[in-house]
């Protein structure tokens, strides 16, 4: 064949040679129509005697022409550039690929703020709120002991009497109690009463101006010790009054007073009637310290007087000693040794009975700890009175403190139930803060199952045994920096119901089997959303109502008594629970909680009981297996919703109706696909046919193909033809309903994990991480394709500098435009030159010189003995790189074939272009002689363009040398100053 076409055009030049096709270059240059025409008639005469079926001729596209001028079609050593020297196959493979979806997570979370939000910042905000709010909730039945001093009840007005001012003791005494430190322990040295400081300024002593007309009426001789001072009237039934009305003068002079240390008012009341004083000016100071018409703080409310002595009776001792003579003879009782001697001795017992120094605390019964202030006072004056005169006296001093009583039984039940119910509150927003995590851990499983990069994963080799575990350790890994921190917050609380030394590894390992059992527990639901974050608000209020519901009613249906229907349906009701985490984790806090409580309560009785160990079986032990078995259960589960048996197949009814008139190219596919035996196809593809769930009509509808190496097999067809339901069925996405097809032999129905290694994917939408960059993705799908290590960063160059994507490959890919992403999306699918490369509408988006960088990428695969399976919209792109093709309407294939075949067999014609110039200079073209001899030449032709210099038409002959031949021939008569004759294009074939 050569040889003819270089016999008529020495300068033709073979382009392809693929298949059963041969494509010549016919150069325009030193252009010879005659050798043309003589090629044409040539061809046509002896078409059958040389082994020809069809041939044809068309204008070269914009697109040859840059693959003439431009770079050349991939050889053979450059194509296998994109693989590593060698596979890594086998328990290798698997471990390489665990590690590259491991790399791809790490690179994913450290981009995404959502992500570490979600999964880091909400639990421990949540935790660390309630925990706070706890703070300010007061101890149930823990009451604080209370330091009783006089200053409880603000400023005091109090007073001092000595009543033997001459005797030396007293006088010390007074002076201990008076001057520094003064009363009680304020004014030592620390000043331990660090709410009520020292003063540390004492002043003289002053006696308040008085009027002399007042001292000269108390001068008066009606006054006496007993009646010193004018009465007070009080109420009566004449006249009501709320407090005694008292003259003025009442209680005698003011006394001497002076401010101690401790910031008193302190009255000298030495040689005073005390009892007087205080009664008769109790009214007026009640009325300087009226605050309110409800509180009155009365300022007074103790002092101390020293020196007074008890009154014994004046009895003679030989009286006494008489009258019990007298009692023995009146009762016939003989005293013994022992009354004669205390007899003998009662005059001494009666002389010590009279106290010599005597000290007296006066005290306010209105305010409760007023008697045992002011005795903490006299105490103090005491203890210190009896120091050696050489020591520091304000460094010494006694201390009252009130201790609250211990609770009763019932008090402590109320307790018990009042602490545990604000830990069990701690718990719920345990469970609040700890749903958000799993919920979120779906978000990037749904992402990926959208953009289709997780089947993307599958298809480049990854099983889901692979790829569940690698995503379920990296949720681990996270969830447990989320637990971490809500232990490490429990620590810095001091909650001691779940950070004791019993509790602390309980509380671990609750959180840490809750991640480990709710985690795949909610990636079945990765296949249930579609929207992430309508799948991260759902799945949270289902976790916090599992959770938070199923903890509550227990914790309230544990209140009830054992004896009560209720109770023991709350028993059952616990036990079914458990296949819910959310319940396992939050009763188990509430228990533990419960314990603390316990374990605190017999404290309180003394009891050091320790509390009950925590991982008993009916405490939390329970909880703790149950979750440890199902996060195991869950996570097989999951992984086997993976795997074909868990699908069902639709059937649909009735019997598919036999094929009728089928294409006679795409009837001899089937036989050959029916009664071949061994082929040499990488694809085979016998009667497969998809017919989605609920429908009647197939959506592909049994067909056949086979595609050999070194074969760029294109389907064309609509939206909604079969085309991408055929590649989806190919690439395991979505079930076969019948029929059955293989890749390198192995059938896509039994062995699709082999299917995966020898296949690489397009899909028609681009199934990337928008966070990763370019370089990352190749890397990446390099790994799962098991490229050596070393060779992986030169694999991903290559792709790179194959596709144009080397300017953009360090950028993320939301950063990439549509052209772009298609470039890596096609990429990926060459990484590791896979026997068969599926591309769906590949180059839907790119501009021409990318286009022309992927067709050189198809046609160095093709070239290396592999084979292309693409679709496409473009009729032009298809006859560019398809050596056959199949055009699909409404699931099955209505013609096959090669593009020369199809032209020849479904085409109409030939299009003939003539560009006519004017017959004078400066006058337009005339077209109308082109037009008739068109006309009259080519009965039936139909115009399809006119313009001002241009005609076209469609011819309707057979015979290619016979209209080259008649233009040629009449050229010149018809002022045609360029023309050309081309067979019909796909786009205009009507099978």
């Amino acid at each position: 064949m050569d040889s003819l076409v270089q016999h008529h055009v020495p300068e033709a030049r073979l382009m392809e040679a693929i298949g059963q096709e041969l494509t010549f270059l016919l150069p325009n240059r030193n252009f010879q129509p005659e050798a043309y025409a003589a090629l044409f008639r040539e061809l046509e005469e002896t078409l059958g005697d040389i082994g020809l079926s069809s041939f044809g001729v068309s204008d070269a596209s914009l697109e040859e022409v840059g693959k003439t001028n431009g770079q050349s079609p991939c050889d053979g050593s450059e194509g296998r550039a994109g693989k590593g020297s060698y596979q890594v196959r086998g328990f290798h493979l698997i471990i390489k690929q665990f590690i590259a979806l491991l790399i791809k997570r790490l690179q994913h979370a450290t981009r995404s703020y959502k992500d570490f939000i979600a999964q880091i910042v909400l639990p421990a905000s949540f935790v660390f709120v309630a925990l706070s709010f706890t703070l300010i909730v007061p101890p149930f039945g823990e009451y604080p002991s209370l330091t009783l001093t006089p200053w409880m009840y603000g400023r005091q007005y109090t007073f001092f009497s000595n009543e033997r001012p001459l005797d030396a003791h007293m006088r010390y005494f007074a002076e201990v109690l008076l001057d520094k430190p003064g009363f009680g322990t304020r004014c030592m040295v620390d000043e331990p009463l660090q709410d009520f400081p020292c003063i540390n300024i004492t002043t003289e002593w002053e006696m308040p101006l008085v009027d002399p007309a007042l001292i000269e009426m108390l001068d008066g001789p009606e006054w006496s010790s007993i009646r010193p001072s004018p009465q007070c009237v009080c109420s009566s039934s004449s006249k009501l009054t709320m407090m005694p009305q008292c003259p003025h003068g009442a209680g005698g002079l003011p006394p001497p007073q002076r401010i101690q240390s401790t910031g008193d008012v302190l009255m000298d009341l030495t040689g005073r009637n005390i009892s007087d004083y205080l009664v008769k000016t109790y009214p007026g100071l009640i009325r300087t310290s009226l605050k309110s018409k409800y509180w009155v703080n009365e300022q007074r409310y103790g002092g101390i007087s020293v020196g007074g002595q008890l009154p014994v009776l004046e009895l003679y001792v030989k009286t006494i000693q008489e009258v019990a003579a007298q009692l023995g003879y009146l009762f016939n009782v003989t005293g013994g040794e022992h009354s004669k001697q205390t007899l003998k001795d009662i005059d001494k017992f009666l002389r010590y009975m009279e106290t010599q120094n005597n000290v007296k605390v006066w005290y306010n019964n209105k305010g409760w700890h007023a008697m045992v202030s002011f005795m903490n006072v006299a105490n103090n004056a005491i203890l210190r009175t009896n120091l050696p005169r050489d020591v520091s006296l304000d460094e010494y001093g006694i201390t009252t403190i009130n201790h609250p009583l211990n609770l009763t039984k019932e008090q402590l039940s109320d307790v018990t139930v009042l602490s545990t119910s604000v830990d069990a509150v701690v718990a719920i927003c345990v469970i609040f803060s700890m749903s958000f995590v799993p919920a979120s851990f779906v978000l990037y499983l749904i992402q990926e199952r959208v953009t289709h990069a997780k089947h993307l994963q599958y298809v480049s080799g990854v099983s889901p045994v692979v790829y569940w575990t690698a995503n379920y350790l990296w949720d681990m890994v996270n969830y447990s920096i989320s637990a971490a921190l809500v232990v490490e917050i429990f620590i810095f609380f001091d909650k001691k119901c779940y950070t004791s030394p019993t509790n602390l590894r309980p509380l671990v390992a609750l959180l840490m089997l809750y991640g480990w059992s709710v985690t795949p527990m909610m990636y079945p639901m990765s296949h249930v959303f579609s929207v992430p974050s309508t799948a991260y608000v759902s799945l949270s209020c289902i976790n916090l109502f599992i959770g938070i519901n199923s903890s509550a009613v227990t914790f309230i249906l544990d209140l009830f008594d054992s004896s009560t229907a209720l109770y023991r349906f709350n028993q059952l009701l616990k036990n079914m629970l458990l296949v819910f985490p959310h319940y396992c984790l939050g009763r188990g806090l509430i228990d533990m909680a419960m314990n603390q409580a316990l374990t605190d309560v017999y404290a309180r009785f003394g009891e050091c009981k320790s509390p009950h160990n925590p991982y008993r079986w009916e405490f939390i032990g329970k909880n703790l297996f149950c979750m440890a078995v199902e996060g195991l259960l869950y996570f097989i589960l999951n992984v086997l919703f993976q795997y074909p048996f868990f699908h069902h197949r639709w059937i649909p009814d009735g019997v598919n109706p036999h094929i009728l008139d089928e294409d006679s190219d795409v009837a001899e596919e089937r036989q050959r696909m029916h009664h071949r035996g061994k082929t040499n196809d990488i694809l085979r593809v016998k009667d497969l046919s998809k017919t989605y769930k609920g429908k009647m009509i197939p959506a592909v509808d049994r067909i056949c193909v086979g595609v050999s190496p070194g074969e760029c097999f294109g389907l064309l067809g609509v939206n909604g033809a079969g085309k991408t339901s055929t590649f989806k069925m190919l690439t395991g996405d979505i079930n076969v309903t019948s029929g059955e097809a293989s890749v390198a032999g192995h059938s896509i129905l039994t062995n699709i994990l082999d299917v995966h290694q020898n296949m690489g994917y397009c899909p028609q939408f681009d199934a990337i991480d928008e966070l990763l960059t370019g370089r990352e993705h190749l890397h990446l799908y390099a790994r799962l394709r098991g490229v050596p290590e070393s060779e992986i960063s030169r694999v991903a160059e290559w792709a790179c500098l194959k596709l144009g994507l080397t300017e953009y490959a360090d950028q993320s890919a939301h950063t990439y435009s549509g052209g772009n992403k298609r470039k890596l999306s096609t990429a990926i699918s060459m990484i590791g030159c896979p026997a068969l490369v599926l591309l769906d509408e590949p180059t839907t988006g790119m501009d021409p010189l990318s286009r022309r960088f992927l067709w050189n990428s198809i046609m160095g695969v093709i070239q290396e003995r592999r084979a292309v399976v693409l679709t496409s919209h473009s009729m032009e792109e298809c006859e560019a790189l398809c050596t056959r093709l199949a055009i699909m309407v409404n699931g099955s294939f209505q013609c096959l074939g090669t593009i020369q075949h199809l032209k020849y067999k479904f085409g109409d014609g030939y299009v003939v272009t003539m560009k006519v110039k004017a017959g004078k200079a400066g006058s337009s073209p005339d077209l109308n002689p082109a037009q008739v001899f068109m006309e009259k030449t080519f009965p039936g032709c139909i115009q399809r363009e006119r313009h001002y210099n241009t005609l076209q038409y469609k011819v309707c002959s057979s015979s290619l040398a016979r209209i080259f031949q008649t233009v040629l021939a009449n050229k010149d008569h018809l002022n045609i100053e360029d023309y050309s004759v081309s067979q019909t294009t796909l786009d205009q074939v009507n099978p």
